[in-house]
């Protein structure tokens, strides 16, 4: 019952966040631009998953490639300190403090790994993430996320980043 009800959650919040800009995106695009767009998407996650060791900013193109690898920081780490450390450089100043992500006083030991992220685009600037992952080994409830970015000093980077299931 609670994964039906979590399903139609997702689903609603897709709805509501895509729908308006979707139509318009996918109105101009062709068939032939549309393979395009996905050939790039699987090859992006490929290299995503490919390359988990050492993420940096400075490879950042474009919003989706500072979304990823805010992701892949963000749940991929063997201790708080190390999260909070690779973060960092991929959000402003407010979505550090919002996240947290600070130097710890105490190194906390702990560890996470992504098992799946599927990122959806509602337009240049804002996305909708769902992050399947493990905690310290065990299996955690799917999050949604709603991330937004902006462009600063010539590379982008995480200005808003929200929690919609989380209350």
């Amino acid at each position: 019952m609670k994964k039906r009800i979590f399903i139609v959650i997702i689903v609603v919040l897709s709805i509501v966040f895509f729908l308006p800009k979707s139509n318009q995106n996918n109105r101009s695009k062709t068939s032939s631009e549309k393979k395009e767009d996905a050939t790039a998407q699987s090859a992006v996650k490929e290299e995503t998953s490919a390359s988990s060791s050492e993420i940096s900013l400075e490879d950042t193109l474009d919003p989706k490639e500072t979304i990823d690898k805010f992701l892949e920081s963000y749940y991929n780490y063997s201790s708080e300190t190390e999260r909070n450390q690779a973060t960092r450089e991929f959000c402003n100043e407010a979505v550090q403090k919002k996240l947290h992500l600070v130097k710890p006083e105490k190194d906390i030991k702990m560890s996470s790994s992504i098992t799946s992220t599927d990122v959806y685009s509602g337009g240049k600037y804002d996305y909708l993430a769902l992050v399947s992952y493990t905690l310290n080994d065990n299996k955690v409830t799917p999050q949604v996320l709603k991330i937004s970015v902006q462009e600063e000093e010539g590379k982008y980077l995480i200005s808003a980043v929200d929690f919609p299931l989380m209350n």
